[in-house]
């Protein structure tokens, strides 16, 4: 047969994280059976489909085909713990989560070109903030005679390394001590602001 349903399974804190149930113990329809308003419950306003279908047999929960099936119904009671399956978290856990600059994760990471090697033969200098222990990437300093010359070199280039231009910019970027990558990164964080003619 059609089987019978029973309680609802609708989550209603899943925006702030929680798992919170409105109690509704069995689904009664709210129209005559081939209307819309059949599918919806008059205890809870749910669809049809948030109910717990129960079968001859079998327990099943819509939706969850790859959850294996519920258990027979448990008290009241039990719909306000959080289910198995679930992880049970601590206020300070759910603030760490809920703030990842705490934790020390989240946050976009700088590309690899970005980053520039402490490389001693680049000709340009770097600075990691306050030590080894830092966290902070390191930020390539120019000298302002490195500027003019990537400013020149650049709007010669038309701000766009080509193929065709690598054995210039090698012999570029070996002149002034900048490594190939770190005037690719420089010369696309500055087409806009200096690449413009007044």
């Amino acid at each position: 047969g059609k089987g019978k349903y029973q309680e609802c399974l609708k989550n209603h804190g899943v925006s702030i994280g929680k798992h919170i149930i409105d109690g509704c113990i069995e689904f009664l329809p709210g129209g005559e059976e081939g209307t819309l308003e059949a599918l919806k419950c008059v205890v809870c306003s749910c669809h049809r489909n948030f109910h717990r279908k129960e079968t001859h047999d079998t327990y099943s929960v819509p939706f969850h085909h790859h959850h294996p099936p519920l258990p027979p119904p448990v008290p009241f009671a039990a719909y306000y713990r959080a289910p198995p399956g679930y992880p049970h978290m601590t206020g300070h856990q759910r603030a760490m989560l809920a703030h990842p600059s705490l934790s020390g994760g989240g946050g976009p990471q700088p590309p690899l070109e970005d980053l520039e090697d402490s490389d001693p033969t680049s000709g340009a200098t770097t600075h990691d903030g306050s030590g080894s222990s830092s966290k902070k990437r390191f930020r390539t300093k120019f000298t302002q005679h490195q500027k003019d010359k990537m400013l020149v070199f650049a709007e010669k280039l038309g701000w766009r390394m080509q193929k065709n231009d690598d054995n210039v910019v090698q012999e570029f970027c070996s002149e002034i001590g900048v490594q190939r990558h770190v005037l690719k990164v420089w010369m696309h964080n500055n087409k806009h602001t200096l690449g413009k003619k007044p």
